[in-house]
């Protein structure tokens, strides 16, 4: 039985330690300040955003965001075909990804945000940028500790090349 339990354990810590357990959660971050805004909204309204202007703004951002984040994940979806190929770039400057770190969570702050002006929220737009600070300091730190434990002076060079703006 201990044995069993042991690689329960060591399985929770493994898993704990991927870079897809680590955006999944701050991913996450980003749904929990859409629906914290739109409670925080019933209780105090707040109409600061009358005019269409702002809600076509928010349909190109949410649509904007989500080609970003259709294009970041098809681009690290075919990294291994591109690593087999032995491209002559970094691993890594494909895509999005050669514009900035973490394009999937740029797309996603946009998309966010762009659905927060959509449905006049301001509460939604203040908890998306306290989720944007959030990721930033905590979850992409992580997962890029990860990615350059895994890669190492790959994904060192990568990160001194390309800025994060996110």
């Amino acid at each position: 039985m201990k044995q069993k339990e042991y690689q329960e354990e060591e399985f929770n810590k493994y898993r704990k330690e991927t870079v897809h357990f680590i955006l999944a959660h701050s991913y996450f971050i980003f749904l929990l300040a859409i629906i914290l805004g739109v409670l925080f909204d019933t209780f105090f309204k707040n109409t600061i955003f009358s005019n269409n202007i702002y809600k076509n703004l928010g349909f190109f951002m949410l649509i904007t965001g989500s080609v970003f984040i259709y294009w970041a994940q098809s681009t690290s979806a075919n990294f291994r075909k591109r690593i087999e190929k032995n491209e002559n770039k970094s691993h890594f400057e494909f895509g999005p990804y050669k514009y900035l770190r973490s394009p999937t969570h740029f797309g996603l702050f946009i998309m966010t945000i762009g659905y927060s002006l959509i449905i006049n929220s301001l509460f939604s737009i203040i908890f998306t940028l306290a989720a944007y600070t959030i990721t930033k300091f905590f979850f992409i730190k992580k997962e890029e500790k990860l990615l350059e434990k895994k890669y190492g002076e790959d994904y060192a060079e990568y990160k001194k090349k390309v800025k994060n703006w996110i």
